[in-house]
């Protein structure tokens, strides 16, 4: 039977190794999770397959595999990693890796595209896109951290084949439930498995955390303020000859359009017939197949179906870069003053594009560019 002092080491020897393996796994998995849902390559379909199939990696193998790599005749032995924490470390990161790669891809791929192309316009990229992204997806990114954790703190097979099981230095909580039980003493295994519970509950706690926060982190209304307005500059858009070809059908053809600075131009033609496609083109959201384009100033295109981003809808507005006090103030233009709080799931399709179109105002673009932005608006809303 373990001692008090020796359950206290093997939990926190637990902890350290699999807290950490999950935090190198994110550092890893996730950046190349967000990578691999917004881009399309060769054998995307094949390398998917390939890290679902990881998902079902046996640690004994994995322990074998980092067995064989750092033992005094592998190549990395020089390192002396072998029966020790950071041994045990590499083993479970190699081990949950796929896990938070592939659970978190599937989650980000979920995000709409419209999603991230309002980001994107409004100015997040790189490193603060990708945690844009992960925010979009916070249910299902959360619940992948979860999953690899859950995976490293009840693993034994590699942590026992690295580790060794050294008492004091690296015994884990698995590793000393198999010793218990070796033993005989199934009471005192139950007990150091009933602590497995425990972290698993906590756990479980904080990744519900990660799920709700950000859905409001304004904590209290402010009073509204006007911003200042000044001269934007640029604002013309001039298109020859454009034209976009998607397998094999040509969708634009030989497009000309001249806007100047200060002018209002409308686009008009039957369904399907390219109006959403050629705003896309000028917003740089898709990539041209012939002729130029060239626009002069930030552009922001209001999509047709109402985009939300994260937070709750005073937030929405925050996104477009204005304090929480001029946020109020835009939203007092349309009406939803009141629902500064609110979430956006909880808006109507109507308050949701009022919502969309206040945002795009407050980021004050050169160039504002508008799909069928009415679609869900009644008579007095699109007077305003």
């Amino acid at each position: 039977m373990m001692g008090s002092e020796e359950v206290w080491v093997a939990t926190g020897a637990s902890l350290l190794v699999s807290g950490s393996a999950t935090i190198i796994a994110l550092l890893i998995g996730l950046p190349l999770a967000s990578w691999c849902a917004r881009n399309e390559f060769p054998l995307k379909n094949s390398l998917r397959i390939l890290v679902r199939t990881l998902y079902g990696l046996p640690p004994v193998v994995v322990g074998v595999a980092v067995y064989l790599a750092i033992s005094r005749k592998g190549p990395f032995g020089e390192l002396e990693l072998l029966f020790t924490i950071e041994g045990m470390i590499l083993a479970q990161t190699l081990l949950i890796i796929p896990l938070i790669w592939g659970l978190s891809w599937t989650a980000l791929e979920k995000v709409p595209r419209e999603v991230l192309e309002t980001h994107a316009m409004l100015g997040t990229k790189g490193g603060a896109g990708l945690f844009t992204h992960l925010r979009e997806a916070k249910a299902g990114v959360s619940s992948a951290i979860l999953v690899g954790f859950g995976r490293a703190i009840a693993e034994v097979g590699a942590v026992m084949i690295i580790g060794g099981n050294i008492a004091g230095k690296t015994r884990v909580l698995t590793t000393s439930i198999v010793l218990e039980t070796s033993q005989g003493d199934l009471a005192a295994a139950l007990s150091l498995g009933s602590i497995l519970l425990i972290i698993a509950l906590f756990a479980s706690v904080a990744a519900l955390f990660l799920e709700e926060v950000g859905l409001s982190f304004t904590k209290a209304v402010p009073e509204a303020s006007s911003p200042e307005f000044t001269m934007i500059e640029g604002g013309s858009v001039s298109v020859e000859g454009l034209g976009w070809n998607v397998d094999g059908h040509d969708i634009l053809i030989d497009v000309d359009i001249k806007i100047r600075k200060g002018e209002c131009g409308a686009v008009l033609g039957a369904s399907g017939c390219g109006k959403s496609s050629l705003l896309r083109h000028v917003a740089g959201l898709e990539k041209k197949t012939s002729g130029s384009l060239i626009s002069i100033g930030s552009v922001m295109m209001v999509h047709q179906i109402p985009v939300a981003l994260y937070g709750n809808v005073i937030d929405n507005i925050c996104h477009a870069g204005v304090s929480m006090e001029e946020a109020m103030w835009w939203l007092q233009q349309v009406g939803l003053e009141d629902f500064a709080k609110r979430s956006p799931g909880r808006l109507s399709g109507g308050e949701r594009q009022r919502m969309a179109v206040v945002r795009a105002l407050a980021a004050t673009p050169s160039i504002l560019l508008l799909d069928e932005f009415t679609a869900n608006l009644d008579g007095p809303n699109v007077e305003v």
